[in-house]
């Protein structure tokens, strides 16, 4: 590899990690008191398919562990007309009856202008933990559903 293409992908990786102080954390936390399901294949599928994050950077069956990154519109404005983004890092960890979602390197912006990441000060801080409390009610709902049987004969 050239030191251009070095270079290029050293920067693309600079754009991905979060800067020094943005370590502040909100994690929510679902136990079952039945089995979830498949529970890691429909996080899995609901991680791809619904959420479509930017970058996967973690996958692993065995550790029951996903960890995304994703920017999206703020729910809470949008028919406010505000446009303001939600940038956050996911970390899932799955068992057969809880889940943990820890959301990091959580930040807000509007177009143009530069991210503030939360912090425990900030005011917009139970704003930001409502739409990412969407997020993972959003799953823990969907692990919930059961599984469609397509080997039922009728």
């Amino acid at each position: 590899m050239s030191d251009l293409e070095n270079d290029e992908l050293a920067k693309g990786e600079e754009n991905l990690a979060p800067p020094p102080g943005s370590d502040y954390e909100v994690a929510f936390t679902y136990h079952s008191d039945t089995q979830l399901e498949r529970a890691y294949d429909k996080a899995e599928h609901w991680v791809k398919a619904g959420v479509r994050p930017n970058k996967i950077f973690l996958e692993d069956r065995s550790m029951g562990v996903i960890n995304f990154h994703k920017v999206m519109r703020d729910p809470l404005l949008i028919e406010a007309g505000v446009e303001r983004m939600v940038d956050f890092r996911c970390s899932l960890t799955l068992s057969d009856t809880d889940v943990d979602a820890v959301f990091s390197s959580v930040c807000y912006y509007e177009q143009g202008s530069e991210p503030s990441y939360i912090n425990a000060y900030d005011p917009e801080l139970s704003s930001i933990k409502e739409v990412l409390n969407m997020v993972s009610n959003n799953l823990f709902v969907y692990l919930q559903k059961p599984l469609i049987r397509s080997d039922l004969q009728l």
